[in-house]
Order: C-alpha cells, then structure tokens, then sequence
C-alpha cells in the first residue's frame, strides 16, 4: 500500500519547552541539626518534623525560629533548612548548601551570632540571594557618625543592598524569620517589608532616639504604636527598600526566562522582525511587572497627558554594524520602568476657621 506522506506530510514540533526559573518566595533557616544521609539541605512543612526526622531539641535556636516560621498568618507551605557547621564564618557552608539545592532565595541564621553577620552579608551579595537577620548592639550613638565600629555601621559603611537585619536585643526572638515569610506569601512587587504585623514575635518598646538611630543606620524594627505592634522601616542595610531589590531580582529573572524561552529551538532572524520578537517579550515581562504591582500603571500628569508606565527602546538592524552582526549578539536593548513603590507614612495638613469656605471646596466623595 502506498504511504499516504506521499501525499499529505505532516510533522509536528514540540515548543513546549518548560525552562527552570528560580523562585522569590523560599526561605532557608540555617542552623544545626542532624543530617539525613549526609544532606545538608531538607525541607519542612512544619516544626514538629525538625525533631522527629532531624533529632532537634524543641529549645533549640533552630525549632523556635521554625515555629515563628509557621506562627505567621498566611504562611509558606514549606521552608528549607540549611547545615551549619558551627565555623565562624559561614561561607564554605552557605557554599555547600548552595550546591546541594539552590532552589531557595532568602536565609536566616537562625542562631543571630553577629560575628556571622558581615561574611554572610558578603556571600550574599555575591551570590544574589537576601540575608535576613537580626542585629542586638548597634551602639546607640545618634548621628551613625558617632559609630565605627558595630556590625550595624559595618553593613550600611559597605553598601550591602542584600541584607536587612532587625534590632532586638533578644536573639531568641525571631522578627526576621517572621517578616521574611509573611513578605514571601505576597508576589515580588506586592509586599511591603514595614508596617506589617508578625505574629509569634515579641515587640521592641525603643525610645525614640534609640529607634531613630536604627533607622538611619538603615535598620529596622518591631514596635508597639498603641495596641498594635508593626514592624518600621523595611530597608536593606544598602538603603534601598528590600521590595525593591526582591522585585528587580524577579524582574531580571522573568525578562531572562521570557526570551531564552522562545530563542529555544527557534531561530530569530538579526532583522527587524526578529529584534521585535526581542522586544514584545521584553515589554511582556514588563507588562506582567504591572499587573504584579511593582511598575507604576500609567498615569496622567497636570495637562491630561499619560505617563507611560515604562518606556523600551531597540536598534533598527539597518543602524546595526555588519561585524556585530557576525557575532550574533544583539546589543542596545533598553528599557526604563516607573517603580510603583508604597507608601508607608503619610503627612496631612489642615486647617480649622470660622470663615465661609469658597463655593465648590467640599470634596467629592465618589
């Protein structure tokens, strides 16, 4: 019998390839505890499985912090647990977990030694994660100027934008594991590190100058304002707010996955169709940055007119040079995006008068 393909030829590719992309919303806890089969790396789902499966005593750094972990509302469904060796520096072990399984983006050391603090915060910055911890001695001097030497200045003086510490003078107390769990129930772009309440967490009663001074040294806190406790600042020791620097992690990982994504199994043409093709995937993660709530939607200024809520520019091919071209990189691909940013303190000014206020004042309440 004669084959059919003769005739009518069909085959079909499969474009479905499912590219790994890295998470913003795991945390790992990084403390002692007993190995399984020599892994130094697991992952719980509650505290009670640290000492039935990994021989952790319930008064342990390591379980409280767990605890805390799960205490808040909502919470993760899982956490990591990462090894430490009890080696002053904790590089070669962060290395080592890092090796084993690197699916988690933010740690906790969960034993608050502060001599650990400067080499994690290192370690961190280099390998594009977010260090989370808690601080008890910043040296209560107010300007930092007056400050030299504690790990605090230490953090801010070396302009490390991947490391957020917590003050508390009680290292069993874990705000950074709270507030890093509560923040990686929301998106990156729909958190706010200050002003959330943590639950299992004890507040901090600072005065106002001792509370001042953590904040300038980029610090921040836990505090009681009436019968509500919140947490205050939410900057990394760098200055930047630490949603700003989760949500540019995720922008940078969603615009990379997009367009590695469709050059797989694909050839893109160095013509202006093909920079197109670039460019409607670049404005898609962008689009998507929007709908998550980290770029600004667009707005309308003063004169009615819109303000984009970001802008993209890429090269025309004929403008592309022919040994560029020959390297098959494409170059000059440029966007700017309006951060949407949060507000965390808001200041109003009024006035009270006898006087008949002008026709048309009265707000309109829609």
């Amino acid at each position: 019998m004669a084959n059919i393909d003769r005739i009518v030829n069909v085959q079909i590719s499969l474009q479905t390839a499912s590219i790994a992309q890295n998470t913003f919303s795991d945390l790992l806890l990084y403390g002692t505890f007993t190995p399984i089969g020599g892994a130094k790396v697991g992952i719980i789902t509650d505290a009670q499985e640290l000492v039935d499966l990994y021989g952790v005593a319930t008064s342990s750094a390591m379980y409280k912090a767990a605890l805390v972990a799960f205490s808040q509302i909502p919470r993760l469904p899982q956490i990591y647990i990462g090894l430490s060796t009890g080696v002053a520096d904790p590089t070669a072990d962060l290395n080592l977990i890092k090796a084993e399984n690197n699916d988690w983006y933010a740690w906790c050391n969960v034993e608050h030694v502060e001599t650990k603090v400067v080499a994690g915060a290192a370690w961190t910055e280099a390998n594009e994660k977010l260090f989370v911890t808690v601080l008890s001695n910043v040296l209560n001097s107010s300007p930092p100027a007056g400050d030299t030497t504690s790990v605090a200045h230490l953090l801010m003086a070396g302009n490390y934008f991947r490391t957020a510490w917590w003050y508390d003078t009680n290292i069993g107390n874990f705000p950074d594991v709270a507030i890093a769990v509560k923040s990686f129930t929301k998106y990156p772009g729909q958190e706010t590190w200050a002003n959330q309440r943590l639950q299992a967490v004890n507040y901090n009663k600072l005065t106002e100058t001792l509370s001042k001074n953590v904040r300038d040294k980029n610090g921040n806190t836990f505090e009681p304002f009436r019968n509500v406790s919140i947490t205050q600042n939410g900057k990394v020791a760098g200055g930047e707010w630490i949603d700003v620097i989760r949500f540019r992690d995720w922008l940078c990982e969603e615009i990379k996955v997009r367009i590695f994504q469709r050059m797989v199994d694909n050839r893109i043409p160095y013509t202006d169709p093909g920079i197109g093709i670039i460019r409607s995937d670049l404005v898609a993660a962008l689009d998507f940055g929007v709908e998550r709530g980290g770029i600004a939607p667009v707005e309308v200024n003063n004169e009615g007119e819109l303000i984009p809520s970001f802008t993209t520019s890429v090269p025309l091919a004929v403008n592309i040079s022919p040994n560029q071209k020959a390297s098959r990189v494409l170059q000059d691909v440029y966007f700017t995006a309006r951060l949407a940013g949060a507000i965390h303190v808001v200041e109003i000014k009024g006035a009270l008068t006898y006087e008949t206020l002008p026709v048309g004042s009265v707000p309109v309440i829609a």
